[in-house]
């Protein structure tokens, strides 16, 4: 067996930080958790921990980081035929909702947290820009192919899918609605958008 290379260790430490991270936040709340805490769990020492991060803010930043990345991964596995847009855009919330389960409390926290510490607003106004532009790129990708029509407001939808999400993720956090029923609004909505901004008039299929 090859031993791992000093980067790819690194890496994949990091990346168990990050979820040690993640189930500290959503378990005992960002403010509550120590950085301590953090390392006990996933079995370093505080300061090993400290060579990585800096501050929990420093991993809450890797953790948007690591989400945009799983968002990025996940759009660029699907959406590979027209013919299956509907039933990918099914699979990608499956998929997403549940590489992403714990972080949607965290982020909520960190929104109220953010209008007392300017460092976590930054963070949170940098990452919905990131994600923004990974959408927008994503839907531009499918005009390229033809899969949308050229005049599809593509800033209207990445804003609207993203508002979707993270109203699904509000109403499931205040309200306890279930899984099932945010699935459904989820698909419905999405059929909605993928079919108007896939639509061809009849002129133009028979120009």
């Amino acid at each position: 067996m090859r031993a791992k290379t000093s980067s790819q260790y690194k890496t994949e430490l990091k990346e168990k930080i990050i979820q040690s991270a993640i189930e500290n936040f959503a378990k005992n709340g960002f403010d509550k958790t120590r950085m301590e805490d953090i390392a006990a769990s996933c079995g370093l020492a505080k300061g090993t921990l400290y060579l990585y991060f800096k501050n929990k803010e420093d991993l809450f930043f890797a953790l948007c980081e690591y989400n945009l990345e799983q968002l990025r991964n996940q759009l660029s596995r699907l959406f590979n035929k027209k013919e299956n847009m509907i039933s990918d855009a099914e699979r990608f919330y499956d998929e997403y909702h549940a590489a992403s389960r714990g972080s949607d409390r965290i982020w909520f926290e960190m929104v109220a947290l953010s209008t007392r510490n300017p460092k976590l607003r930054k963070i949170l106004a940098e990452n919905h820009s990131n994600v923004y532009q990974a959408v927008r790129e994503f839907l531009e990708a499918q005009i390229e192919r033809g899969f949308f029509r050229e005049d599809a407001n593509i800033d209207g939808i990445a804003a609207g899918l993203i508002a979707l999400y993270n109203g699904l993720a509000i109403n499931k956090l205040l309200l306890q609605t279930s899984a099932a029923d945010s699935r459904k609004v989820w698909i419905e909505t999405v059929r909605a958008i993928i079919g108007a901004a896939a639509f061809k008039q009849a002129d133009d299929s028979m120009a």
